[in-house]
């Protein structure tokens, strides 16, 4: 069994010192809400063995914010989770080193929304429709994945465990 963290990164800047969407930095909200689910990550054991994470400076600074709540964080990060899609974002799942049982990814909607829900089918605590409806900014859901290896992830074989959001905290 592995587990798929997905960190939708906090709530950004409107603008970028260099103009442009990838340098947009998080906002005052950002840093609060990104330290309050690190605290709540570290609360409730969801506990990373591997990080992946975009290099856009929102992601960037929501992975720092996270780390402040939760503790030091060593991470990789992968141009592509950037203006992505949920193939190319299970492809980077597939690369995994199967020595990570627990994956953290921090990446950006609509990607990471679609991603869940591709790799999920419906649980009964209603933990995807409420993703389906929304994914907001420094939501963290788990994905437990009944696979030994990660090459091995497929569409519709996930489950939902936990879904955190910020405001709930």
């Amino acid at each position: 069994m592995k587990t798929l963290l997905v960190l939708r990164h906090a709530k950004a800047s409107r603008e970028s010192p260099t103009g442009e969407d990838f340098g947009r930095p998080l906002a005052d909200r950002g840093w609060a809400d990104g330290r309050s689910i690190g605290r709540e990550m570290r609360h409730r054991g969801l506990h990373p063995d591997a990080v992946v994470a975009s290099p856009a400076a929102r992601a960037v600074e929501t992975l720092a914010a996270v780390a402040d709540g939760y503790g030091p964080l060593d991470a990789a990060f992968d141009q592509r989770i950037y203006d992505n899609s949920p193939e190319l974002l299970l492809g980077i799942l597939r690369e995994t080193d199967d020595e990570a049982q627990r994956l953290l990814l921090i990446g950006h909607n609509p990607g990471l929304q679609d991603l869940l829900l591709r790799l999920t089918v419906d649980d009964a605590d209603r933990f995807r429709a409420d993703i389906a409806r929304k994914f907001p900014t420094a939501a963290i859901a788990a994905v437990e994945l009944p696979i030994n290896q990660w090459r091995e992830v497929r569409p519709g074989t996930g489950r939902i465990t936990e879904l955190i959001r910020p405001d709930n905290l």
